[in-house]
């Protein structure tokens, strides 16, 4: 059960005289409190979107009602990350680390930065030849960019972020890099908006001369009654780590030949270990 607090939050700013007061700032009330109590055991010590928190919090709400409660846990979220009572980074968000910000020190620190991450981890034989034709996953939320990777690494399929506005750039590298021959796989809210990216999305690569294929693959109405907690037109942040996972899996497997994938894995197994003896050649050069 959680026990309401009253937290100090002792802020030092260079220009407190003209700091505003923000919402965040306020002490919350008994409603707020209670929902902001019914947010942290959601959370536990997971890791969740905020559209997945919110259908969680209200499984009763549809349409604008929703959209409205959905705004609130954003703020509701603000509050509980500002007082510490749960840490940021449990909350999945477009990405914002950097990327590559520094070198290594010297050849040492190379070489024993790879001996401590273990170097063979790193090899992964490709797994395209297993796919019965081209395909490239693309998918409409950044933030679960991370969700999309992870899967898609382990079958070596491209995936793309499209966002909720297609960019004319990404769209004509995508047209000049796939075929006929290939099958887009493709992930979005099941919603007007949602649709309407995806047509947009076809509309465009097409107008640009690539007459591959397109396939709808998730959210559907299918996928909603299958997971409870998912409201009419749902959002694909919206649903759990482990069903999306299912999901994205599932949908790949289509295209692949688990004959020859089983025998490449096979195959990479032997080669990385194969691998520690050459990692060990190195470190001791």
């Amino acid at each position: 059960m959680c026990i309401p607090k009253i937290y100090k939050v002792r802020i030092h700013w260079n220009v407190s005289d003209t700091m505003k007061r923000y919402y965040w700032m306020a002490k919350s009330d008994e409603t707020t409190e209670k929902r902001l109590c019914k947010i942290i055991e959601i959370l536990g010590n997971g890791v969740r979107t905020v559209r997945n928190i919110a259908y969680k919090l209200y499984p009763n709400l549809h349409g604008k009602a929703l959209d409205r409660s959905y705004n609130t846990t954003i703020k509701d979220l603000v509050k509980l990350r500002t007082s510490k009572r749960v840490k940021f980074e449990q909350i999945k968000e477009v990405r914002t680390h950097l990327s590559n910000p520094e070198g290594y020190e010297d050849k040492q620190d190379f070489i024993d930065s790879y001996e401590i991450k273990d170097l063979d981890m790193y090899y992964s034989r490709n797994k395209r030849p297993s796919h019965i034709k081209p395909i490239e996953v693309w998918y409409e939320k950044e933030t679960v960019a991370d969700d999309f990777e992870s899967v898609c690494r382990l079958y070596d399929i491209p995936s793309l972020t499209i966002r909720g506005k297609p960019q004319w750039s990404t769209i004509k590298k995508a047209s000049d890099r796939v075929t006929k021959e290939h099958m887009i796989l493709y992930f979005g809210d099941n919603d007007k908006i949602g649709k309407q990216i995806f047509e947009t999305v076809k509309d465009y690569v097409h107008y640009l001369g690539c007459e591959c294929s397109f396939l709808w693959c998730g959210i559907t109405e299918k996928q909603e009654q299958k997971y409870g907690y998912l409201p009419k037109n749902a959002r694909l942040d919206g649903l759990e780590d482990i069903d999306l996972h299912a999901i994205i899996k599932e949908t790949i497997l289509e295209y692949i030949d688990s004959d020859k994938l089983k025998h490449i894995r096979e195959q990479q197994e032997i080669e990385k270990e194969e691998l520690k003896d050459y990692k060990l050649k190195i470190v001791k050069k």
